[in-house]
């Protein structure tokens, strides 16, 4: 529960970035190209991109290990991007849209599979508690 909020706390914290960056974002004028404004602005736009991704790859990896799913392959180039070096030295992946549909539905699968088998139990457990307290009705009377 702990890191759902601080996940939600990241997610904001880059949306307000965003928000600073789009209120400073320059004109698309051959001037601002001159003087590399329009470039820093695509550039801290991808930095931000990047993050937002990299926070939610991190908070699924984390669900997925706690259920025990499996996160898609780290060579399959379709499901991961990779930072570039000058950002990050480490270069870390981030999942692309197509890995994260199959993170989602694999933490779907998982996560409806437990329900399933939690109401399967409670059923039966409901079912001896009501056979139980038949019997004892019927042998008090």
């Amino acid at each position: 529960m702990i890191s759902y909020f601080r996940y939600k706390l990241l997610l904001r914290k880059i949306a307000q970035h965003e928000e600073e960056l789009e209120k400073k974002r320059p004109p698309n004028t051959q001037e601002a190209h001159d003087r590399g404004e329009v470039q820093y602005y695509i550039q801290e736009s991808d930095n931000l991109y990047e993050w937002r991704r990299l926070v939610q790859t991190e908070h699924y990896r984390k669900i997925a290990d706690r259920l025990l799913v499996q996160m898609p392959s780290i060579e399959d180039a379709t499901m991961y991007e990779q930072v570039e070096w000058e950002n990050d030295p480490k270069q870390p992946r981030y999942l692309t849209d197509k890995g994260f549909k199959a993170i989602r539905e694999a933490i779907r699968e998982e996560r409806r599979h437990r329900r399933e088998a939690f109401g399967y139990w409670f059923g039966i457990v409901v079912g001896i508690i009501g056979a139980l307290t038949g019997l004892v009705s019927a042998f008090k009377s």
